[in-house]
């Protein structure tokens, strides 16, 4: 058998079992769904790692079209968006790209296709996001009422039950709402990652070993396209935009920001973790992982540093890397 039947043969299968996981989560009333968003993709990456980005754009383009038979409408674009990210992912190692990039586009993209896929699916079903904060604020209410009556009219009970009321403001649980639909994007990202390089190995695909993230020297225009993503993400809480869709999309892009530049100030507390106070993991990555709820405004800060100043640089030579070998952030 030729290169070429084998390719489409090939190709053939990995279409095949992509439409088989979504059809089994169709007859099961999409009871599996959660699971299949981190297995859709790897069909799509075990092609693209093989064959590369222009033939897996065909079988891209068949999986998509065979997700119109055997799922709901609503499920055709979320599965059309995990097979594209397949393709990213095996497209990278295809080129032997740098796999610690890999895995932060992964997750970049993985928040991407997580809000904007909330956004359009929500359209496409006649709701808005409004619409689940007030579900939410609605449902929150009546549980405290609830909390308020069991507790026999406790008056610290009920000072604490009227404080939490007065935080669930629209803006408030929106923010919540956002930021929950972009770190599980983030979660996502990652663990499709690292299952997608444990099967590959076990198909003998040969994968780049990744670098240290730390070694990572992102861009430094990514930061102000971040701060001002972190802006608008504020000012359509300040004035929200009258169009929902524009108000949407408005606020899905200025979470993005936010995520990215947290996600490189979170790098940043683990690398001052390890230079001033130790380098035990469990220890560096619990500090790192707190570190995003406790003082966010500070990780945000230090992200925004870490990408367009030199406190990368200054923290590495603290960790005693050659950061002369770093390249240049002007190159970058």
């Amino acid at each position: 058998m030729d290169k070429k039947t084998i390719k489409i043969t090939y190709g053939a299968m990995i279409v095949a079992l992509f439409g088989v996981l979504l059809l089994i989560n169709r007859q099961t009333g999409g009871m599996f769904q959660g699971i299949l968003m981190y297995i859709l993709p790897i069909p799509m990456v075990a092609y693209a790692a093989r064959y590369g980005w222009k033939a897996s754009i065909a079988a891209w383009a068949a999986a998509t079209f065979i997700s119109i038979f055997v799922s709901t409408p609503t499920t055709i674009i979320y599965a059309a968006c995990e097979a594209f990210l397949g393709m990213v992912l095996g497209t990278c190692i295809y080129h032997k790209k740098d796999m610690t990039k890999a895995l932060l586009l992964m997750m970049l993209l993985c928040v991407i296709s997580e809000l904007f896929n909330a956004v359009i699916i929500t359209a496409l079903s006649g709701q808005s996001l409004s619409m689940y904060v007030r579900e939410m604020q609605a449902a929150m209410n009546e549980s405290m009422e609830m909390m308020s009556r069991y507790m026999g009219g406790d008056p610290r009970m009920e000072a604490q039950i009227g404080l939490m009321k007065s935080m669930m403001s629209d803006a408030f649980l929106a923010r919540i709402l956002l930021v929950s639909m972009a770190v599980g994007g983030a979660i996502q990202g990652f663990i499709i990652y690292e299952v997608s390089l444990l099967i590959l190995r076990r198909l003998h695909i040969a994968v780049p070993k990744p670098k240290p993230v730390a070694l990572y020297t992102p861009p430094s225009w990514t930061a102000y396209i971040g701060i001002v993503a972190f802006m608008l993400y504020n000012y359509t809480f300040a004035k929200p935009f009258e169009n929902e869709v524009v108000q949407s999309v408005a606020q899905v892009t200025g979470i993005v920001g936010v995520m990215y530049l947290m996600c490189f100030g979170v790098i940043a507390v683990t690398l001052f973790v390890q230079a001033y106070m130790t380098k035990v993991k469990i220890v560096v990555g619990l500090i790192g992982f707190l570190s995003l709820f406790m003082m966010p405004q500070l990780v945000l800060i230090l992200g925004a540093f870490y990408v367009a100043g030199q406190l990368h640089r200054f923290l590495l030579r603290k960790l005693g890397y050659e950061v002369q070998e770093l390249p240049d952030k002007k190159l970058s």
